[in-house]
């Protein structure tokens, strides 16, 4: 195909198409995947709240976080930063660089979206317990826009290291 763009388009729909595929026939229905990474989430943001100095604990069957046994937040599928794992490795699977940098690079990123969904969660938490008629704003709103803004910067930060200096080369 010629044109970049458009081998990049038709990339990443058919590699996240695919995800989205194999995580709705299958990886939801038949793995505990989601319940792991939820699982991860809420005990992680539970001791990042501990080490900063309050009381937080994480009761998994409810998969809530409680700040001074006040139950604050739920963490759901929809919470978990699965999807955005998968939109970013897409990304950055579909672009022509060697696969050497992207097994380095998605690995990363991932570990630095997971550490910002941890963030996340322990924000909305205190949100929660000191402020709760903000809850609902910030959680569709304020942490979407920086958890995708900071997603599109990882991004930006792939392309301009190893996708423009690939495509440099092979002009």
């Amino acid at each position: 195909m010629k044109n970049p763009v458009v081998r990049f388009v038709i990339l990443f729909v058919a590699i996240y198409g695919s995800w989205y595929l194999l995580y709705e026939l299958w990886l939801a229905k038949n793995t505990p995947i989601d319940t792991i990474l939820i699982e991860w989430v809420g005990q992680s943001s539970t001791k990042l709240l501990t080490w900063l100095g309050f009381e937080a604990s994480y009761q998994s069957m409810a998969h809530t976080v409680y700040l001074n046994s006040l139950a604050c937040i739920s963490v759901g599928a929809p919470c978990n930063g699965l999807a955005l794992f998968a939109l970013f490795a897409s990304f950055i699977l579909a672009t022509p660089v060697s696969i050497k940098p992207k097994l380095l690079f998605i690995p990363l990123g991932i570990v630095v979206i997971f550490l910002l969904n941890v963030i996340r969660i322990s924000a909305l938490t205190l949100n929660f317990k000191y402020y709760p008629e903000s809850v609902d704003f910030n959680h569709h709103y304020v942490f979407t826009f920086i958890v995708y803004g900071v997603t599109f910067w990882i991004w930006m930060i792939w392309v301009n290291k190893f996708m423009i200096p690939s495509l440099k080369t092979k002009s």
